[in-house]
């Protein structure tokens, strides 16, 4: 197991769910699928599942006391070291559970936390991580130190060991956010700079549920060497690569942090400055696995978009492993979705390109064709005594046809309208725009 995680005491665990009237039985069990996931990536061992349904939640003890007595029979039998629950607790409720279980319990936003913090690599993606953990642990103090004996006595009495030690910690973990905060705006600044240098180039994010293929598909269009693995949050950090060296103007890939169903509070917060790449994007490519969950993880991306304001940004979609279908599976997405494209990107051969060229081909015209399409044309004639201004106009456009006259250097330009719009404030008075 790894050093990084957050809550470490485990290896075995029991996996829970409580199903109240509003969720289908199918709702349940993907989601208790997907934690089984979730404790593979972190390298745990599934030892089996205990569905309770019942009609509201106990307040105390979350699940129903005759279920609590199956699942503490199956802690002793399967030799567990943890009960995750697929469900948020609150910190009273894993305090009780744990005292009645004698057993570590964690709720599904822990283990994504301790996921995140295994796989996160950059210092960018540690201070995000590390602000997520201390602002989750912050109200669940007292369940971490009932260790400690609490000394109790009358009126003026000293607090006990316990409580001296929590107070420490709560003094603590405050001056940990507020570092983590004041860092993660340092870091956020940095990125606006970059921002602002690549404000004349267009911007793709890459988008989707975690796992479906983002990474491996980003690696064969630009190229790049992206970790790859077949574990759900491998990629946290966004990064952003050159689409092709000849298009004008550049165009800009960005990979992004997976999206999952019940993604913590926590966790959007923090990564709140990542995830801007997808809010600052002229079009999002939606890589969906079409061997999955399909209309749950649209549905999970769609939430997703919303909560960062990104729902209107165009959006292509890309079905990804179609290899792992049927033909009647692929024949009905098909026709579900005859705007997406379909193939299949895998991480072999040199990125993925020798078996998929053709696939990641389609991806590369169909983005450029989007762009493409929105363009505007505008023809000027620049005099000879400004023709050091043709660096801005080959940065901020594509040139279409160059006709060198006696008057001066007539061209016809394309570009998105806002650089249209940028290169007539570089050229000022020093270009004739023909009608």
């Amino acid at each position: 197991m790894s050093d990084s995680r957050l809550f470490k005491n485990w290896d075995r665990a029991l996996l829970v769910s409580l199903q109240l009237p509003h969720r289908l039985n199918s709702e349940v069990q993907s989601s208790l699928d997907e934690l089984s996931s979730l404790v593979y990536s972190i390298g745990g061992k599934v030892t089996g599942q205990i569905i309770q349904a019942r009609k509201q939640i106990h307040p105390a003890y979350y699940f129903g006391k005759g279920k609590l007595t199956e699942i503490k029979s199956r802690i002793h039998i399967d030799e567990v070291d943890a009960v995750l629950v697929d469900n948020p607790l609150s910190p009273k409720q894993t305090q009780n559970l744990e005292k009645l279980l004698d057993c570590e319990v964690l709720d599904r936003t822990q283990v994504i936390l301790d996921i995140f913090a295994k796989n996160a690599r950059t210092s960018e993606a540690k201070l995000q991580i590390g602000l997520a953990q201390s602002e989750y642990l912050l109200p669940r103090l007292v369940g971490l130190w009932k260790h400690l004996d609490r000394e109790r006595g009358g009126i003026g009495a000293s607090r006990g060991t316990g409580e001296k030690q929590i107070e420490k910690d709560r003094q603590f973990l405050r001056q940990r956010i507020t570092r983590y905060k004041s860092q993660l705006i340092r870091v956020e600044k940095e990125r606006n700079t970059q921002k602002q240098r690549r404000s004349n180039c267009l911007q793709v994010s890459l988008i989707g549920y975690t796992n479906a293929g983002k990474s491996t598909i980003m690696n064969a269009l630009t190229n790049s060497g992206l970790l790859v693995e077949d574990r759900l949050f491998a990629t946290l950090d966004s990064t952003t690569r050159l689409l092709e060296e000849d298009s004008r103007p550049k165009v800009l890939l960005s990979d992004t942090v997976g999206f999952i169903s019940n993604l913590p509070h926590e966790v959007i917060a923090a990564f709140r400055s990542t995830l801007a790449t997808v809010r600052d994007a002229d079009l999002l490519l939606q890589v969906i696995d079409a061997d999955d969950n399909i209309e749950e993880h649209l549905q999970t991306t769609s939430e997703v978009l919303e909560d960062l304001d990104a729902a209107c940004i165009p959006i292509i979609k890309v079905f990804n492993k179609i290899d792992r279908i049927s033909p009647t599976r692929l024949l009905i997405l098909e026709k579900s979705f005859p705007e997406a494209l379909f193939g299949s990107c895998e991480n072999g051969g040199k990125n993925g390109l020798e078996k998929n060229s053709a696939f990641v081909e389609q991806l590369r015209k169909h983005i450029l064709l989007f762009f493409n399409k929105r363009m505007k044309k505008m023809t000027i004639r620049l005099d000879y005594q400004h023709s050091h201004k043709l660096a801005n106009i080959y940065e901020l456009s594509r040139v279409d046809n160059i006709d060198y006259q006696e008057e001066g250097i007539l061209m016809t330009l394309a570009a998105i309208p806002g650089n249209l719009e940028r290169l007539r404030h570089h050229l000022g008075s020093d270009y004739t725009e023909m009608r």
